[in-house]
């Protein structure tokens, strides 16, 4: 566990990563939503806000789930704890759960929203990256590959003015990104595997993949019956 002692406090460094790297993705998030109404904006910026807390809390919290006997014995292991791989993925789902509902509610397009949890996503898992690489030395060519291909993505949607939820350019975007990030994290020394010989990040990759090319598939069919 990796702290900064500052007098009498004892901050925990990851956390303090994590509110940083989201604090830096929401502001890209914010600068992507400015192409829609404010009304829009605001649904939307709220809502992914809501999902990270939601997220965040069910993560650190599901070590009660996963590891209730030290919880018991050390309830400050809350505080410098999480619930690990499973409780990120139990954090993940629940999140996503909530995001869906969300956007049925709101009416936004989905392809709006994955558009923004794209740059969000790049912008913040970028300075993430930038800060493991600062912090630890460690996997310099894995945290160096990371963050030059999202800083290229996100600049790639912005010099080339990408339309908002551009379907045609995001669904073939996030194939590639997504195949690209499964071979990158081969890189990573000292992965912790976790199901077939993958990682669980390059699982969340896998999901992704699929996904958009069910997206990009379903697509097709529809441009090719409006034709006839």
């Amino acid at each position: 566990m990796n702290v900064i002692q500052l007098g009498p406090f004892v901050l925990n460094l990851e956390l303090l990563m994590f509110i940083l790297s989201a604090c830096i993705g929401y502001m890209a998030l914010k600068y992507r939503l400015k192409k829609v109404t404010v009304v829009v904006e605001g649904n939307i910026s709220d809502k992914f806000v809501n999902a990270l807390i939601i997220g965040f809390v069910i993560w650190k919290c599901s070590l009660i789930l996963f590891d209730p006997m030290s919880v018991i014995h050390y309830p400050m292991s809350l505080i410098y704890f999480s619930g690990g791989d499973r409780g990120l993925m139990l954090a993940i789902a629940i999140s996503v759960i909530y995001v869906w509902f969300r956007t049925r509610k709101d009416g936004t397009g989905i392809m709006l929203n994955l558009d923004v949890l794209l740059i969000g996503w790049t912008t913040s898992s970028s300075m993430y990256h930038l800060l493991l690489l600062a912090s630890h030395k460690e996997n310099v060519l894995y945290h160096v590959i990371f963050i030059i291909l999202n800083i290229m993505l996100a600049l790639y949607f912005y010099t080339r003015k990408v339309a908002l939820g551009d379907s045609n350019v995001l669904t073939r975007v996030m194939i590639w990104y997504s195949l690209i990030m499964i071979g990158v994290s081969f890189l990573q020394k000292g992965r912790t595997l976790f199901i077939f010989g993958f990682t669980m990040e390059q699982l969340i990759y896998v999901f992704v993949f699929i996904l958009f090319l069910w997206i990009d598939t379903a697509l097709d069919k529809q441009k090719r019956k409006g034709r006839h």
